[in-house]
């Protein structure tokens, strides 16, 4: 196959792609986020315990938040107490220890977790 016939066969299928994607994500809205500043949502949990997971934090520095009690986690848009999240610091960062509402997986429950620092960080 020629360069020409390669390049052409790329814009054809790009040609294709464009307003295919632009259809499937038009109707796109970001999750809602709790407020506070600044706020990251955890992504990777492992678990701890049968009933705990834990997840490391990439932006919440322990030289900006040496005092834990300024940083809350949301499960949703809901706090969760705070008998349920620990803090251990972390190489600078914070390595995150929770328990959900209801003790579900956090992997596989739907619901959103989020890392986020009081007002005026």
């Amino acid at each position: 196959m020629t360069a020409a016939k390669v390049i052409a066969v790329g814009l054809g299928l790009y040609a294709i792609y464009l307003p295919v994607a632009w259809l499937m994500h038009r109707n796109y809205e970001l999750p809602p986020t709790p407020l506070g500043n600044p706020v990251e949502m955890l992504l990777a949990f492992h678990r701890d315990e049968p009933d705990h997971f834990v997840a490391r934090s990439h932006i919440f520095r322990t030289t900006v938040f040496p005092d834990t009690s300024r940083i809350s986690v949301y499960e949703n848009l809901t706090p969760l107490p705070k008998g349920q999240v620990g803090f251990t610091p972390d190489l600078g960062v914070y390595i995150i220890r929770l328990k959900t509402s209801d003790g579900s997986d956090p992997r596989s429950n739907g619901r959103r977790y989020w890392v986020v620092g009081a007002q005026g960080g």
